[in-house]
């Protein structure tokens, strides 16, 4: 992967749900609780990050997917996972 510093950002839902599931996985949960409010952006959670950073989130949460049976879950979870692949990609 390449170096550098990826954005990725979430809305409230996404973070309060995130900091709970993290519990117990430092580096997440730090990943998570050291994203900033950005009014400019609609409230959006934006955190920089490196690519292995959002990798290891996007692992998790293909994990999380397969242990959420809420639809309404699965779409947030599902919208993260693009969030963060686009992020990775770098766009």
């Amino acid at each position: 992967m390449a170096r550098g510093k990826r954005v990725w950002g979430f809305d409230d839902e996404a973070r309060a749900f995130l900091l709970e599931a993290t519990v117990g996985i430092p580096s997440l949960q730090s990943l998570v609780a050291r994203a900033q409010r950005r009014m400019d952006l609609g409230g959006m959670w934006v955190v920089r990050a490196s690519l292995r950073e959002l990798d290891e989130m996007y692992d998790f949460g293909e994990a999380l997917m397969d242990m959420t049976r809420g639809r309404r879950r699965l779409d947030m979870i599902e919208g993260m996972l693009a969030s963060l692949s686009t992020s990775m990609d770098g766009f």
